[in-house]
């Protein structure tokens, strides 16, 4: 093992003799002492210490400006991080237990210390100092950390006494640290059970006596009592501090307020009580728009029809017009009323789930597209579609509105081509059952129809919104709103690109099941083409 060099030693001694004597002893072969000063007063040590810069202090209380513990208390302030070590001719073991708890690292009488006994007092006194100052550093380090984080944190011996309190605990419990230390943990954390209003059983205790697999926790919706009688509810976390012998020597609980997180908690509550009372109005809404606001354009339909059948021949040309208009207008109404209702329904009503194959559910919506298709002269491109967990309906709706509006929005002169594809979003699948079970699909409908600006993305998919140059076109506006209601009630998103003339992208994602991929396939005006 090396031997700790002693460095520079200042040496207080008023006895020349005694002086030399020291000096000899610590200038034996290998002692490795860097200098070693010699002052005979208190004052001279000050006002060396006031200019330089030592490894060691020796000292003999026993000076003429300076006697006893007044000698080694003016020693520690002059230099309180240097390792001092009393060296004296009294021989009393209340004085020297007295000096250690001064600070001295040592106590050392003349006259029963050889040369190497001295050398290695010396050379411990280091050691510990070393060790003290890295443990007052790591001390210092752990209170800093433990006052800077969010929790309170409070720590007791193996009596259930206070030994710590970290600045959150100090304002939770109301207990500055100096006070509470010493006293009972049930003292200054009072914990109440909010229903029967009786002191919980001291946490750490239970963590001290109970082998456990994990830490001990108060039960839920737990009171702390503060010192001005404020009650407060927490959550804790409790365990045993062990020695390296295994033996319990104290506790730590880590705590903390949560009348924020509980007042969240019961706000959300009223706000999922106030939505669902929301929803329940949309639904009565809903039921109201398809019977009693309906009922009324029934019937202005009947007269205008029955109007049209019997007296259309008698009504002159401008009298005919305000018929047909009015016709005109009752249609228009009750398409509005129609896709409000089926709006309102893709908002209210629960989605029931299934394993739906998308393949199929496109097929189905193209045999009823089958008339508007072939009479555009479209071509559907389907790609191959997977096997999600869905609401078969809501999938049914959602690519009817889109493949629809792909069919409708073509260019004079130039037939639809719309193409279906589907792909799984990279890093969200895997081999694996479990992974292919939380695979995020992003589906494609694009075409090449008359398109859109993009400045009118912002309200594409609101409710009743007709982009510029769609006027021309039959509609309520709905569908696509429609759609972003199927999509994000499934859990995905959508959006569209687009270019005037030059077709539009509608991009959106749903997540899936353990999924099968249908055959691709190609439908030429309605009929499947190779």
């Amino acid at each position: 093992m090396s031997m700790v060099a002693l460095g520079d030693i200042l040496l207080v001694e008023d006895n020349p003799g005694d002086a030399r004597l020291v000096r000899e002893m610590v200038k034996t072969r290998g002692s490795k002492v860097s200098t070693l000063t010699h002052v005979e007063s208190m004052r001279e040590a000050e006002s060396h210490l006031a200019a330089h810069d030592v490894d060691m202090i020796v000292l003999d209380p026993g000076l003429t400006d300076a006697q006893g513990l007044s000698a080694v208390r003016r020693a520690r302030d002059a230099a309180p991080h240097v390792p001092l070590v009393v060296l004296t001719g009294l021989d009393d073991e209340s004085v020297a237990m007295q000096a250690l708890k001064e600070g001295a690292q040592d106590y050392l009488v003349k006259g029963q210390i050889e040369s190497e006994g001295l050398l290695r007092a010396l050379r411990h006194a280091i050691e510990r100092n070393a060790l003290e100052n890295a443990l007052f550093v790591e001390k210092e380090r752990a209170q800093v950390t433990l006052n800077c984080i969010g929790d309170a944190v409070a720590c007791t011996d193996v009596e259930g006494k206070i030994t710590f309190l970290n600045a959150v605990a100090e304002e939770v419990t109301g207990w500055p640290w100096r006070e509470a230390a010493g006293r009972s943990l049930a003292e200054v954390f009072r914990i109440l059970d909010p229903t029967g209003r009786e002191q919980l059983v001291d946490p750490m205790a239970i963590a001290m006596t109970t082998v456990h697999d994990g830490p001990v926790h108060l039960p839920s919706n737990s009171v702390l009592v503060r010192r001005d009688g404020v009650e407060v509810p927490i959550e804790d976390s409790a365990a045993p501090i062990y020695e390296r012998e295994g033996r319990a020597a104290g506790a730590v609980i880590v705590f903390r307020d949560v009348s924020a997180a509980r007042a969240a908690q019961a706000r959300l509550a009223e706000v999922s009580d106030e939505l669902q009372r929301s929803n329940r109005e949309l639904a009565d809404f809903a039921g109201i728009a398809s019977h009693d606001l309906q009922e009324p354009l029934r019937k202005i339909q009947a007269f205008g029809d029955q109007l049209a059948e019997r007296s259309g021949a008698a009504l002159d040309a401008e009298s005919s017009d305000f018929l047909r208009r009015m016709r005109g207008a009752a249609e228009r109404m009750q398409s509005l009323i129609a896709d409000l209702l089926e709006y309102s329904q893709v908002s209210t009503e629960p989605v029931d789930t299934e394993s739906v194959d998308l393949h199929d559910v496109i097929e189905d919506v193209l045999s009823d597209l089958d008339e508007r298709v072939q009479a555009t002269g479209a071509t559907i491109v389907l790609g191959s579609m997977p096997t999600i967990q869905a609401s078969r309906l809501r999938m049914r709706q959602l690519f009817q509105n889109l493949i629809a509006n792909a069919v409708k929005f073509h260019r004079d002169g130039v037939a639809p081509i719309v193409r279906l594809s589907a792909s799984p979003v990279p890093g969200n699948c895997g081999p694996s059952v479990k992974a292919a079970a939380q695979t995020t699909w992003e589906f494609r409908v694009a075409d090449n129809g008359v398109g859109f600006d993009e400045v009118d993305l912002t309200c594409l998919f609101q409710p009743f919104q007709r982009l510029r140059g769609a006027q021309g076109f039959p509609g309520t506006g709905m569908g696509l709103a429609i759609c972003r209601r199927i999509v994000e009630g499934h859990g995905g998103a959508i959006n569209a690109s687009s270019q005037v003339g030059s077709g539009t992208t509608f991009v959106f994602t749903l997540p899936s099941a353990p999924s099968r991929v249908a055959p691709s396939a190609t439908a030429s005006a309605g009929r499947l083409a190779s």
